[in-house]
């Protein structure tokens, strides 16, 4: 519910600005009216930007922050632009990239999380090989499911887990598995996230077959801990072959977090 109306007020805030640019470029506004909605639309991105904030800060998650910082000084820059204090234009957008460390530093300054210890994870070509076997495998057997923005939970009581292939560009994840229904068959799940964090509670006695792969940030995979650029992490449960109910889970994040423990 909440993911859902998170979309619906990002989705009506880009449904106003653009039936006000289309408006204004066929001509179809006055003058005064274009004046407003010039200084009107960098207000509405202002707007999604705060609540972006409130919904990383409510939520603890570093997800949203980036959206945040993005509306807040493309919105404001816009609106000083109007006033003539800057010079600062739709098109120039591209020049907020230095937003990306800022992001950084604000993850990992209040969104870090704290592990009782640290290792580097040494992989050799083979084991990179492997991944790129196990995604070739199963990428045909999944109807995809592509989410822009928004996060996602699975985490309601007796939620039914079949197998699904998700992808977005920037939000979370979180699964508990052991409120799930889970079915009596191998589960494929896998995970690919731009921007975001992905968190996952499984249950003791289920077995599972874990590929974990970040481009920068951390993993945590049960007791197995791996930081930096580009960390790896593999696990399979000593009976995952001879176990008939079992999950089999491919996560891949661009910028974010890994955190899977057992409960």
């Amino acid at each position: 519910m909440k993911r859902r109306r998170s979309i619906l007020i990002f989705s009506a805030i880009l449904l106003v600005i653009g039936i006000a640019l289309l408006l204004i470029n066929i001509g179809v506004i006055s003058l005064e009216m274009k004046e407003l909605f010039v200084m009107f639309i960098p207000i509405l991105f202002v707007f999604a930007g705060i609540l972006y904030f409130i919904q990383s800060i409510h939520r603890k998650s570093s997800g949203s922050i980036f959206l945040s910082l993005f509306f807040l000084l493309y919105g404001s820059l816009l609106e000083l632009n109007h006033y003539g204090m800057v010079h600062f234009t739709y098109g120039d957008w591209w020049k907020l990239w230095p937003i990306f460390f800022i992001y950084l530093a604000i993850k990992k300054i209040f969104f870090k999380e704290k592990v009782k210890f640290s290792i580097e994870a040494d992989f050799d070509d083979k084991d990179i090989e492997d991944i790129k076997k196990y995604k070739n495998k199963y990428k045909k057997k999944y109807k995809k499911s592509f989410t822009l923005i928004g996060d996602m939970e699975f985490n309601t009581q007796n939620w039914p887990l079949k197998s699904m292939d998700l992808h977005n560009l920037t939000g979370d994840y979180y699964f508990d598995f052991n409120k799930a229904f889970i079915p009596e068959e191998e589960t494929k799940i896998t995970i690919k996230s731009r921007i975001g964090d992905v968190k996952m509670l499984i249950p003791e006695d289920i077995p599972v077959r874990i590929v974990t792969k970040v481009t920068l940030g951390d993993i945590r995979l049960f007791e197995q801990n791996s930081s930096g650029t580009k960390p790896h992490l593999v696990f399979e449960s000593p009976n995952y072959h001879d176990s008939i109910k079992k999950i089999d889970i491919l996560i891949e994040v661009g910028i974010g977090d890994i955190r899977i423990d057992r409960v």
